[in-house]
């Protein structure tokens, strides 16, 4: 009669794999005791990552609680390509500079009196335009910290796009459908629960070979390269 070298439990002829536990019966249990911690690695891999489903699952669903006894997500932080946030940065400290520059050259002019907005010397005058002139003076600061963020977040893009080319290198030699979905499915399940499983394992294999990735830079590469691999299926 066959076992199952995880839970011990015996089955009747014809039947090839442990319902419960997703691994190959073995005729003997002294025969596949060797096999029994690839098989107890398999099965922890396996339910960690229907446990981490069903707790992002229950995170999306609207007005759902948290399941009291489920792994805990940690906080997800969409990415944003270092490329467009400089060119963000690019344009906001143009538009604080203009506006800045400006806006203080009006201010002094009004304080000379070159513009006779106040035909006399008053309180009044100094202290609109000290108010205005400080003001004015922060605009230019933070357009100047806006284009120095620019300027860093170029030189990061530049790092980044060398990284992609260099995942996405990786990946096309070494992920395959075939690989990805080995002893993963044993029984029908739907797409969604699929996409979870699978997107979970390529991290875990991604993150293994490439150490310290960003959560979100990996997020956002597994989920478009996802798309790839699975296109045409």
């Amino acid at each position: 009669m066959p076992w199952c070298p995880v839970c011990k439990n015996e089955y009747r002829e014809g039947i090839a794999h442990c319902v419960d536990c997703n691994v190959a019966l073995v005729e003997s249990l002294d025969e596949e005791s060797g096999d029994v911690s690839d098989a107890q690695q398999k099965q922890e891999e396996l339910e960690r990552l229907h446990k981490m489903y069903a707790a992002e699952r229950l995170k999306r669903s609207e007005g759902a609680e948290a399941m009291p006894e489920a792994e805990e997500i940690p906080a997800y932080h969409p990415y944003q390509n270092s490329a467009a946030r400089a060119e963000d940065n690019r344009s906001s400290a143009y538009i604080l500079l203009i506006v800045g520059i400006t806006g203080f050259i009006f201010i002094l002019l009004v304080f000379t009196g070159m513009i006779p907005l106040y035909r006399n010397e008053s309180t009044t005058k100094y202290l609109v335009c000290g108010v205005m002139g400080a003001m004015f003076v922060l605009f230019i600061v933070f357009g100047v910290v806006s284009m120095r963020n620019s300027r860093i977040l170029l030189v990061k893009a530049k790092s980044e796009d060398s990284l992609l080319s260099e995942l996405t290198k990786w990946c096309e030699n070494n992920l395959s459908v075939e690989m990805l979905d080995a002893e993963l499915f044993a029984e029908e399940i739907g797409e969604e629960q699929k996409y979870f499983i699978r997107t979970d394992r390529m991290k875990a294999i991604i993150s293994n070979k490439f150490m310290n990735l960003d959560e979100a830079f990996l997020e956002h590469f597994v989920d478009e390269y996802y798309q790839k691999l699975f296109e045409d299926r």
